[in-house]
């Protein structure tokens, strides 16, 4: 830890230096915190009146962090894990990058302007330009009782901007680094529209070490050709109640997969694999609120579709190895979901009454290509879910909450058909004006998705997967007194039958319900020295936990089938220490900012659990307002230049290299 305080405190000096020691008079000034207004409750409340860990990230902070996604800024957030196996912690095709909160790998749900953009358990937080981004609202714990199925562990809702700066970005770097942006407001209509490119990365991946696993060739290293992320928002206001906005992506990315010769040196350098992803996504809503009444319809669609040349191989590898014997395949899907979401709140003398309805309509169509081999399915699902919330004033200092979610669906292709209810009671109490403190304990679920239901390509379906069923508890306390703000909180889960995914026959993949558990504790500091001065420090210790269920089947003579569970003892995944820290500074026209992230000594999520060294990002960032309409940006990511894994699959992905984009705005 001596060696981090060394690089927080290095950090924070070079801060100052860029921009200079603040004046005495702006250190003894007043400044006090604003209030920061959030939707974690289904409508806008006070974070001191919320009874839930939240983070949000207004648009000066995305800025600050230099940050060219919502991915790439949380990586700063406490108590949250970012994946991608792409560079710069972003998504490459169909391996979409994850933001995981107190360690529930699948329980993020993603919310823009309230409508949920998940389609099979992926998102992707790089289809939304930054640059159209109001805020970011993070809310950490449980939040399925409130908004449904895969909330498990936090909700992360982005909201857009209602008007849009007209302006232009352009941005260079090394490793081939591009980002271009531009926005416009004409009357009623705003839009916002960024692409994003990175060139050739070698090795990103780790050679795998250990014994090649059903037919795995011991020795892959990833290489990235090129990536490219295009994607545009947009927003038109018929009046004050009634919008409309519509946001596309499109991913695009080429890498191979080289072999090292760990086994047979007559093969080092060749290509077992040479793969293209693309994806397309349109998400268009249509958003009504008026007084305490707020209804969204939307559509999301997404196009993806993967193209594979790869050596062929079998299970006696290497000695079967045959870079010249080539198999291609084409994977195509076709997600599809269309939703409505109603709700009202009635406010009476003691509290008040929400009650809303969700109908979500989920469709794949998903082609396999197999040389001359076509093979086609459509799978559908109907997901009805009724939801309210009774909150009560026992006293003007202490309130409670009654949530529930009752969801059903109807039958899907394999006779599935879910029916639960799910219940959570919260308790708040005000200590006094500033001081605010809650507990709260609740019910989730997470309906299985199809692909995890019915398969596809190299992934066994398995159609009688359970849902996941869990428990949360959280105790929490607020305080936000003149320049400070305090938030603690200590929480507990458990999901049983959690879905996971299974590589031990690798290439071929197959999901299996486990067991998770965490207990953990985060704390949070703000302060706001002056306007031009504030800093933050974030601390976390967990101890997330996993038990793997070992299904096998057995069939008699006769026919009869017979399952069994066997659980295995409980395991230890993902870090247990988390440390995140912040310094802003401007003086004059210049702003610095300086960010880092700590993750501590990891548990690779394999058998035989590995241990993994801690990670660590490092951002600095400079921007100079030259005059009203320019400014001159020059972001530096991962200052020390460290090589951590990021992501763990059938291989160990690494971060990207020290890196830098040097670029200008301009406003018009």
């Amino acid at each position: 830890m001596r060696h981090l305080e060394k690089m927080v405190l290095s950090g924070i000096a070079l801060s100052m230096l860029v921009g200079g020691t603040p004046a005495f008079a702006e250190e003894v000034a007043t400044y006090e915190l604003n209030p920061v207004l959030v939707t974690a409750q289904r409508s806008v409340t006070k974070d001191m009146e919320t009874p839930a860990a939240i983070e949000v990230l207004h648009a000066d902070d995305l800025q600050k962090t230099g940050a060219t996604s919502v991915q790439e800024a949380l990586k700063f957030s406490t108590g949250i894990i970012t994946h991608g196996q792409g560079p710069r912690n972003i998504s490459q095709g169909t391996m979409t990058s994850k933001a995981v909160i107190r360690g529930v790998e699948k329980g993020t749900l993603v919310l823009v302007d309230g409508v949920p953009i998940n389609q099979g358990g992926r998102y992707n937080l790089e289809d939304i330009p930054v640059e159209s981004i109001d805020r970011v609202e993070v809310v950490r714990g449980g939040g399925a009782v409130l908004y449904g199925s895969e909330a498990n562990g936090g909700v992360i809702n982005i909201i857009t901007k209602g008007k849009r700066a007209n302006m232009v970005k352009a941005g260079f770097g090394n490793y081939g680094i591009q980002n271009y942006a531009a926005s416009f407001q004409a009357g009623k209509l705003g839009f916002t529209a960024a692409y994003d490119h990175t060139g050739k990365i070698d090795h990103i991946s780790a050679p795998t070490t250990e014994k090649g696993r059903g037919g795995t060739p011991r020795g892959l290293y990833y290489n990235i050709k090129r990536g490219e992320h295009a994607n545009f928002n947009a927003r038109y206001d018929f009046n004050d109640d009634l919008y409309v906005t519509h946001t596309y992506g499109r991913n695009s990315d080429h890498y191979v997969y080289k072999y090292t010769g760990i086994d047979n040196a007559a093969n080092a350098g060749k290509e077992y694999k040479n793969v293209i992803h693309s994806t397309e996504e349109n998400l268009t809503a249509l958003h009504y609120t008026k007084n305490n009444f707020s209804a969204n319809a939307f559509y999301n669609r997404r196009d993806q579709e993967t193209k594979n040349a790869s050596a062929k191989i079998n299970k006696n590898f290497p000695q079967n190895f045959d870079s010249s014997s080539i198999s291609h395949d084409k994977t195509s899907y076709l997600d599809q979901t269309v939703g409505i979401n109603l709700q009202n709140r009635w406010n009476f003398h003691k509290g008040s009454f929400m009650l809303g309805y969700e109908f979500q309509r989920d469709m794949q169509d998903k082609t396999i290509n197999k040389g001359t081999s076509v093979t086609g399915k459509f799978y559908d699902r109907n997901v009805h879910s009724l939801f309210g919330q009774v909150a009560y004033d026992f006293t003007h200092a202490t309130q409670a909450n009654l949530n529930f979610r009752q969801t059903w669906t109807e039958a899907d292709d394999a006779g599935n058909k879910y029916d639960k209810f799910t219940p959570e009671f919260v308790l708040m109490h005000h200590l006094d004006e500033s001081t605010m403190v809650y507990g709260k304990v609740g019910q989730s679920f997470m309906l299985p998705t199809f692909t995890q239901l019915y398969g596809g390509g190299n992934i066994l379906g398995v159609p009688d997967l359970k849902p996941e069923k869990g428990m949360h508890y959280e105790l929490g306390v607020k305080k936000s007194i003149g320049k400070n703000a305090y938030r603690a909180a200590l929480y507990s889960y458990k999901i049983e039958d959690s879905i996971d995914a299974d590589t031990k026959d690798w290439p071929t993949v197959t999901y299996k319900n486990v067991d998770v558990k965490n207990v953990g504790i985060e704390f949070d500091w703000t302060r706001n020295q002056s306007e031009n001065l504030s800093y933050h420090l974030g601390l976390t210790y967990s101890h997330p936990e996993k038990r793997d269920n070992e299904r096998t089947v057995k069939v008699d003579s006769d026919g009869t089938t017979t399952v069994k569970t066997k659980q295995n003892p409980w395991h230890d995944y993902y870090g247990r220490i988390g440390f995140n820290a912040g310094v802003d500074y401007t003086r004059g026209k210049l702003t610095t900012a300086f960010h880092i992230s700590y993750l501590g000594d990891r548990t690779r999520d394999k058998d035989p659990y590995t241990s993994m060294k801690a990670q660590l990002f490092s951002d600095i960032n400079f921007s100079y307002q030259a005059n009203d309409n320019a400014r001159f940006f020059l972001n530096i990511d991962n200052l020390f230049d460290r090589r951590d894994i990021i992501s763990t699959s059938s291989s160990s992905f690494y971060n990207l290299g020290r890196n830098f984009m040097a670029g200008v705005e301009y406003k018009f």
